[in-house]
């Protein structure tokens, strides 16, 4: 679903980050706090300036995400991924069609474990690991389990943390921060 260069993908929690968004390298915008009423019309223009649009499920305000719901998500709004921490909806969105990329939190050993678990179940595309400071220490076990593309997100706010999560090996990070989204790496 990445591609095998390391990418910064602009996470949209706010409009009046979204052109920002729409300029930044990364040929993906996460729209992580959205209401479905916006929806269409910022599909429509990321879609107009080379971008995918992958959409937190769980963050759509004025959403359900049940099957019919992600079934107007790809029909109607023409949404390219989804995002959730729930494995039965990504399950279900990769049926529809969709690529999928399944968050997990990691705030403890239980989480970490039941996210193992996890991973050997869902039909993810990609997998993102929050909070990224702490996500470096995990990466080999959870590529036991599952190798697929894996970006690190929450709390990635400065040049340093994003040049330790390339050096680790992520295939990208998540952030907020507008001035990272134009960053270029070159060099693990």
């Amino acid at each position: 679903m990445l591609g095998n260069n390391f990418i910064i993908i602009p996470s949209i929690r706010s409009m009046k980050d979204f052109e920002h968004a729409l300029s930044a390298e990364s040929k993906y915008v996460f729209l992580s706090e959205i209401h479905i009423g916006n929806l269409k019309v910022m599909v429509e223009k990321c879609h107009s300036s080379n971008k995918l649009v992958v959409v937190n499920i769980e963050l759509i305000g004025g959403f359900s995400a049940d099957q019919v719901g992600l079934k107007l998500l790809k029909s109607f709004y023409n949404v390219d991924a989804v995002l959730s921490s729930n494995a039965m909806k990504i399950n279900i969105a990769k049926s529809l069609g969709f690529k999928t990329v399944q968050r997990f939190f990691l705030m403890d050993s239980r989480s970490f474990d039941s996210t193992l678990k996890s991973l050997q179940t869902t039909k993810n595309d990609a997998v993102e690991i929050l909070p990224g400071p702490i996500a470096p220490q995990f990466i080999d076990a959870i590529k036991k389990v599952r190798n697929v593309p894996m970006i690190a997100g929450g709390f990635v706010s400065t040049k340093d943390m994003v040049k330790e999560l390339y050096k680790a090996g992520f295939s990208g990070v998540t952030s907020s921060t507008r001035d990272l989204w134009k960053l270029k790496l070159t060099t693990k």
